[in-house]
């Protein structure tokens, strides 16, 4: 399973590759430090013009590394002062390098590269201080849309997860609690009703927001109670839409795990979209024990078996 650390591992080697084949484009030029009798002291380099396919390559890299240095910002919020100091160094040498839009104290352009690689370097060492509260258990979060598809959690098993924990945001159980009044399938309201006295039934079993067993060893749920911080997570998440609110949910899950795999588990296909663009992975959850079962006829079987599994992982581009 994939956690939040290799994937930014990963995003963080492809900005390097980006700032390469930015730099492959790029050259700077030195102005002449005596003016007469003055003598200049400040930076004497100058990027030269990129040319459009340069300026191409410099917008595409500068997007990227913006999406990157946002999801460390929101991960490292927390973290003592010279560590988000070290981040924003890193991250205004970094931006120099990319924007070419200053007198620079650069000599060559691979004096240049050596810097930014050295810059994002230092941004990804510092996921190594974020502690992870979890016991090396995987970990995902069903939206509503799941948890109705297949409200059967105990028999839940997961793609390549020997042990793992279903974890409930703060929303699920007021929108289960919405869906069970006022739906208008009356199907859908007996799911939601359903659902929820199952969910309320493992209190017996302990404290669900400690955590309690699903199927030994397998798995456990553990229910969240606080809403996100949404302002302090990503910037395009809004505050006030229930899938942006779910998405800063799993970013701050991730902020609290990141050395586990942490991976959203919905069938909505706008959810997933979103889950793409934060770069978080995302699966659909396993057939209900119904469906498992209904034999399939010939065509059926074809079709399933040329398309993707249901449960495969979603890695998203990190580019």
């Amino acid at each position: 399973m994939t956690t939040a650390t290799k994937i930014l591992v990963r995003h963080a080697a492809e900005i390097k590759e980006g700032v390469a084949e930015l730099l492959e484009r790029s050259a700077l030029t030195h102005m002449g430090r005596h003016w007469g009798d003055a003598v200049w002291l400040g930076p004497t380099g100058r990027w030269s013009d990129l040319d459009l396919e340069g300026r191409r390559i410099q917008s595409r890299v500068l997007e990227d590394y913006s999406r990157f240095f946002e999801t460390m910002t929101v991960l490292l919020r927390e973290q003592p002062a010279d560590a988000r100091r070290a981040l924003e160094e890193a991250d205004k040498t970094i931006r120099k390098i990319l924007e070419q839009s200053a007198l620079s104290s650069i000599d060559t352009t691979d004096e240049a590269r050596t810097k930014a690689i050295k810059a994002v370097d230092t941004q990804v060492a510092l996921l190594e201080r974020l502690y992870d509260v979890g016991d090396g258990a995987d970990v995902f979060l069903p939206d509503t849309n799941a948890l109705l598809y297949n409200p059967d959690l105990e028999h839940w098993e997961l793609p390549n997860s020997d042990r793992f924990e279903l974890l409930l945001g703060p929303s699920i159980l007021v929108e289960l609690d919405e869906l069970k009044v006022n739906h208008r399938n009356p199907d859908v309201r007996e799911k939601a009703e359903g659902l929820i006295s199952r969910i309320k039934g493992y209190r017996g079993r302990g404290q669900l927001t400690a955590g309690v067993p699903l199927r030994n060893p397998l798995s456990t749920l553990r229910a969240l109670a606080a809403e996100p911080r949404v302002v302090e997570s990503l910037g395009w998440l809004d505050p006030g839409n229930r899938d942006d609110r779910f998405i800063a949910t799993a970013i701050e899950v991730i902020r609290q795990h990141p050395r586990s795999a942490v991976t959203i588990v919905t069938r909505d296909i706008n959810l997933q979209s979103k889950a793409e663009l934060a770069s978080l992975p995302f699966i659909e959850p396993p057939e209900p024990p119904a469906k498992k079962q209904q034999p399939k006829s010939r065509s059926q079987a074809s079709s399933r078996t040329s398309g993707r599994p249901v449960a495969t992982v979603r890695r998203p581009p990190t580019s």
